[in-house]
């Protein structure tokens, strides 16, 4: 086994770090999956985790896009060469160019950052993910969410610390199954796993889990329902399936309808009540387009922020505490994961997420390290609705299925 701390023995005292940050690099080997709660600086940990194993061999960061655009990890990297006075060669890589480019990065260090990204094993950036951990001197995979439903969102991790060779092998030897029924359709569906002892002692060999919650002394977090009744127009899409010259003829459409319609009039008057009575820094998270012009007229006596597909204007952390009575509308599937918020400390759940990884990702952008204030979540919820059995879905930490709430309504 290599020598620990060769090339930087120097950085061996860890000074920079927690002690429960310093107990993960103790307990990880040279390959290792971080599953450190959001909030607990993974960035820093791992940073530390190739300290202890390089040779001096250049360390390659692949990311989501928006952490990229954010520039955290240059600035962390730039802190710990500034702390130890030591120089580290460094390359970022978003995932959407990995399976692209992968291959451009043979005998690298690589860090997988929001490891989730790649967890699909049959997918383009799966695969790439996997031939990369081939080629590299040693990896490792940052989430905070490796298994949010369940093993099945582990098959990757298996095959690249080399448990087993595909998902094949690991749903013959593992997988219980079970039949899906779709109007007239069977489908195979997974219902449950023998030898789970197994799976777990082989993903606790290469795996550490840190909650937020032991890990650091962080002010309260509240999280409080806030429930609207819902609309008539919403009654008329469930009933008719058609609404203001709009067919809302498949699952998939339907459930946006529902989703879109439950209570948008309600939920403004509440946005607005806020807005008026609050010079708190707000998060508000959305999924439509049409939810972000109508609240951006509502806040035109906000400071904006935002983070969607067309943009993405954070304010940076040198100005956090000058920060006050602004709003940063976030989309979903843009900015749950990769972005840090501790400037807010109310954050809105405007739109419920269809995932669980996504609703427990976002939940923490505000609510980590570095955050002073008690923090208060508002989860918009329309009673009787699509929304509610989404929520329900997500408290048992699951995504939810548009065709399977469907074939329940119907």
């Amino acid at each position: 086994m290599q020598n620990q701390w060769k090339k930087y023995p120097q950085c061996s005292n860890m000074k920079m770090l927690y002690n429960f940050q310093k107990q993960s690099i103790d307990t990880a080997d040279s390959n290792f999956l971080f599953a450190l709660d959001t909030g607990t600086g993974k960035t820093i940990t791992s940073i530390h985790q190739y300290l202890k194993w390089s040779n001096g061999e250049p360390l390659l960061i692949v990311m989501p896009a928006q952490k990229l655009k954010e520039q955290g990890w240059r600035r962390d990297i730039q802190a710990v060469c500034n702390f130890y006075k030591i120089e580290i060669t460094f390359a970022e890589l978003s995932y959407g160019k990995l399976a692209d480019s992968y291959m451009l990065y043979k005998g690298w260090f690589v860090i997988f950052d929001e490891a989730h990204y790649i967890k699909n094993p049959t997918s383009k950036r799966g695969k790439a993910a996997v031939k990369l951990t081939r080629q590299s001197t040693h990896f490792e995979l940052l989430t905070a969410t490796p298994a949010s439903n369940g093993w099945e969102d582990t098959y990757n991790y298996f095959i690249m610390f080399g448990y087993f060779k595909n998902k094949k092998e690991m749903n013959d030897r593992h997988a219980i199954w079970g039949t899906m029924y779709l109007g007239t359709r069977r489908i195979p569906k997974i219902e449950g796993w023998k030898n789970e002892d197994n799976l777990q002692e082989m993903y606790n060999s290469f795996t550490i889990s840190i909650s937020k919650d032991d890990a650091l002394d962080l002010p309260p977090l509240v999280i409080k329902d806030v429930p609207f009744s819902k609309t008539s127009e919403y009654k008329k899409i469930s009933k008719d399936r058609v609404y203001d010259d709009v067919d809302y003829d498949t699952p998939s459409k339907l459930a946006h309808g529902l989703r879109f319609y439950a209570n948008q009039k309600d939920k403004l008057e509440y946005i607005k009540m806020l807005f008026e009575g609050t010079s708190n820094n707000i998060v508000i998270f959305y999924y439509y387009q049409k939810e972000l012009e109508e609240l951006k007229k509502l806040a035109k006596d906000k400071t904006i922020y935002e983070v969607n597909g067309q943009a993405s204007k954070l304010p940076k952390k040198e100005t956090w505490p000058s920060i006050k009575n602004s709003v940063t509308f976030v989309q979903y599937m843009a900015g749950s994961a990769g972005i840090e918020l501790q400037y807010a400390n109310l954050v809105v759940f405007y739109t419920p997420t269809y995932s669980y990884q996504d609703y427990s990702q976002a939940l923490g952008r505000a609510y980590r390290n570095g955050q002073t204030k008690k923090v208060t979540v508002l989860r918009f919820i329309t009673q009787a609705t699509i929304e509610q059995a989404v929520y329900e879905a997500l408290e048992q930490k699951q995504d939810f299925s548009e065709e399977l709430y469907m074939r329940t309504k119907l």
